[in-house]
């Protein structure tokens, strides 16, 4: 029985624990917003812009690919595949080019990217012939060669030599053809194409205007005026077909009002074109609408599709595949079939505004608000990661079904489970149970203030008690609370109307308030919610000495860490109040930068870093994000760099941190960056307060495994030691936190034999003491 029993335990555990191991990261975006589409063989990719997801289309189960485990950048922009020799190009908006072959190998092809080149460096389009791919770019033409990985040829091809952009490209054996937002130019394949005197620009047959795309079609070429895109002119664009070397008028469309946008062609005869209201599909020889996809399961496109590939899929049907910016990857066989989405796991969207977690939970809200206060006007709810999964409910009005513009705080109640709190820079706070909407306030129920009719709520915290805090910015009575029983209140301050995006509640009930644009940071002193005074239960920071001696008076983020010293980012660095108790007892409170040793100068921590979000780990380590630099995490006294995390050096998708959060359950560090929301699993995990959960894993090692053992549930700071069956002392350390990794070695770095061993944890001063087996066989 106990042996079932074990390997029972040890399934459910390597499916709920370790899947991602300690110093991994993990990519929390979900494919509900979709940009490019292409099809190798029977694989369909798709991009989620920071990814993309690969997958079989019989089987239909999705794989993730992005630049955690393979692709070598962010920001997607489009996904082609060369019919030659199935050969996927993926191309990033940096021009950067990942190309995956027919074994699903990658090779990264950076020269474009690396290169300083006049003109805009984007790839708008792709147009092959045999092993080239003919790129269209912001500057030119490049030719690039996906068997060698190399450029062939260059095209500059406006007027003297000046960079032209080129939108889309078309080949015959004998001509080539680009469509620019001047004007159609071609030229003979035959001549020297590196020559812009070779290229002629058609004013002859063609009114010069913004062409958006020309295509071969079965060895018709067709080629779009797109009115619309330079003035919103909606029906008023023009597809021509080059006849006898000249331009008519596609005679099937001739005296149709359409707004085409980019031409495709898709398969066989078929050509298509993306309207305001979805995907056109037409015949090239009759120039008849064989399908309109508009409906997306009862929901209209409103202008958000991207990108299609057309084919016939395993059965010999013909499959369409929708990259829809608002909806997703989507397939459909006819028009009028029911979209069939695919999914993958994530949060919603990829905007984030700040993260909370509480017992394992993590929750997200999806705007964040700029230094000048200016929100996105996103319509984007809230996403709740609990039990390994993503789920999304959106935030509507009280009673209606009207969209709350930007959410821009969220938090779990700390009392009551089951509640949600969420406040909107536009609407007010919104309370929700089970994931319904149960109370909200706003100037409509309360004394809420306003700014110019916003009330700009944000910094949703909470008290031991229960009580939930916020602020409002821009209003001299920023703060306010929902107490316990619902009531609320408002407080008012006589330190000007500071711009206010946060607030913070530490252990000793101070209601911390930080302002950014030069405001500084105010402390509040909650006495039975007594109304503010200066110096009794009250007190402004700033960056003068004797009054919070503050790195800069433009503050981001704070947090309080194990020893109750409060940390704080400002614009300019960190600054640390060793003594907050100090604030209202006359004692010294100003706050002391960190001073570290450079080079062998000295310099303050990050003091030429904007610090957008700190937290502090199970050991007391300080986790930083920054407005530019990445994320770092620090020793707990700040002098000792453990990581330096960026774009360049990780698997972190941006430099640009919005916030970020410790889940002191799994070691997990959420951090959300203008490219969405990671996380990154340390080995550290909160301590217990006891070890009757203590357990290794991988328990038994098995052969060949070449990782670490980990061994959790321990009490911070245990002395942890490791014997062989005889007593005999194999390895030692000393915890931070509640996990520890042993290398399954001696301390003389040579693997164990196989055996049993012992692990022997117990505090310092021997009061709580465990042991605990784990095998090893090699």
């Amino acid at each position: 029985m106990f042996r079932i029993f074990f390997i029972l335990f040890i399934a459910f555990f390597f499916s709920s624990f370790s899947q991602i191991g300690p110093r991994t990261w993990e990519d929390h975006l979900s494919i509900n917003s979709c940009n490019t589409v292409s099809k190798k063989g029977n694989t369909i990719y798709a991009s989620y812009y920071n990814g993309l997801i690969k997958f079989d289309e019989e089987e239909k189960s999705p794989e993730t690919w992005n630049k955690i485990n393979g692709l070598s950048d962010i920001g997607i922009r489009l996904l082609r595949t060369n019919p030659y020799n199935n050969k996927l190009l993926v191309i990033y908006d940096n021009c950067n080019i990942d190309v995956i072959d027919a074994n699903e190998e990658l090779k990264n092809y950076p020269d474009i990217k690396l290169k300083s080149l006049n003109g805009k460096k984007i790839v708008n389009e792709v147009t092959f012939d045999k092993q080239f791919a003919y790129l269209a770019c912001g500057f030119g033409i490049i030719v690039f060669d996906t068997e060698k990985l190399e450029i062939k040829d260059t095209y500059i091809i406006g007027a003297n030599a000046s960079n032209l952009e080129v939108n889309q490209l078309a080949l015959t054996e004998s001509e080539i053809f680009a469509a620019t937002p001047i004007g159609m130019y071609k030229a003979s394949r035959a001549s020297a194409l590196i020559n812009f005197k070779n290229w002629s620009y058609d004013t002859l047959s063609l009114p010069p205007g913004y062409y958006g795309g020309v295509v071969n079609v079965q060895g018709k070429i067709l080629n779009c005026l797109s009115l619309s895109t330079q003035n919103g002119s909606q029906g008023k664009d023009t597809v021509y077909q080059y006849i006898n070397s000249t331009w008519v008028k596609y005679g099937p469309m001739a005296n149709e009002k359409v707004t085409t946008g980019k031409l495709s062609a898709t398969f066989e005869n078929l050509f298509s074109y993306i309207d305001p209201t979805g995907l056109v599909v037409r015949d090239i020889n009759t120039g008849a609408t064989l399908h309109h996809f508009v409906d997306y399961n009862g929901q209209i496109d409103f202008g958000m599709l991207k990108d299609c590939t057309i084919s016939k899929d395993y059965t010999g049907k013909i499959s369409y595949w929708l990259a829809n910016q608002r909806f997703g990857l989507n397939q459909s066989y006819v028009y009028y079939d029911a979209m069939k989405k695919v999914t993958r796991n994530g949060t919603n969207k990829a905007p984030v505004g700040n993260i909370d977690i509480f017992e394992g939970k993590v929750a997200v809200s999806p705007s964040y608000i700029d230094p000048a206060g200016i929100g996105n006007y996103t319509q984007e709810g809230l996403n709740l990661f609990k039990d390994k999964e993503w789920s999304y409910f959106p935030c509507y009005e009280a009673g209606t079904t009207k969209p709350v513009l930007d959410v821009t705080s969220v938090l779990f109640d700390r009392i009551d489970r089951a509640v949600v709190w969420a406040c909107s820079w536009y609407y007010g706070l919104m309370k929700y149970k089970d994931n319904k909407l149960v109370a909200v306030y706003t100037p409509s129920n309360t004394a809420m203030p306003t700014y110019f009719g916003q009330v700009r709520c944000s910094g949703l915290s909470s008290d031991k008690a229960g009580n939930i805090w916020f602020a409002n910015s821009n209003v001299s009575n920023f703060l306010s609370v929902i107490k316990k029983d619902g009531t609320y209140l408002n407080f008012q301050f006589a330190s000007g109307t500071p711009f206010t995006r946060k607030t913070y509640v530490d252990k000793n009930n101070l209601v911390w308030i930080l302002h950014e644009r030069t405001g500084g940071l105010s402390v509040y002193k909650n006495t039975n919610f007594s109304a503010p005074k200066v110096d009794v239960n009250y007190k402004f920071l700033n960056n003068n000495s004797g009054s919070g001696n503050l790195e800069s008076n433009d503050v981001y983020s704070i947090a309080e860490d194990k020893d109750g010293k409060i940390w704080i980012g400002t614009g300019e660095g960190i600054s640390v109040i060793y003594n907050p108790s100090a604030l209202f007892n006359g004692g010294d409170y100003d706050a002391q930068p960190i001073k570290i040793v450079q080079d062998g100068n000295v310099e303050l921590l990050l003091g030429k870093e904007a610090v957008t979000a700190i937290a502090v780990d199970g050991a007391n380590n300080k986790w930083c994000g920054t407005s530019l630099g990445g994320v770092y995490c620090f020793s707990p006294d700040g002098l000792t760099q453990l990581y330096h995390f960026t774009k360049e050096n990780s698997s972190l998708y941006s430099n640009a941190v919005v916030d970020l959060n410790y889940d002191e359950t799994s070691g997990d560090v959420f951090i959300a960056t203008e490219a969405g929301l990671q996380s990154f699993r340390g080995i550290v995990v909160e301590g217990e307060q006891d070890y009757s959960n203590v357990f290794a894993y991988p328990n038994p090692v098995r052969p060949g495994y070449q990782g670490k053992v980990l061994i959790r549930g321990l009490v911070d700071e245990s002395i942890v030691k490791i014997a062989d069956e005889s007593g005999n002392l194999v390895w030692e350390t000393k915890s931070t936190g509640g996990q520890i990794e042993w290398p399954i070695t001696t301390l003389s770095n040579v693997r164990v034999s196989s055996g049993v061993y012992l692990i022997y944890a117990s505090t310092t001063t021997g009061e709580l003491k465990t042991v605990a087996k784990i095998l090893v066989v090699n």
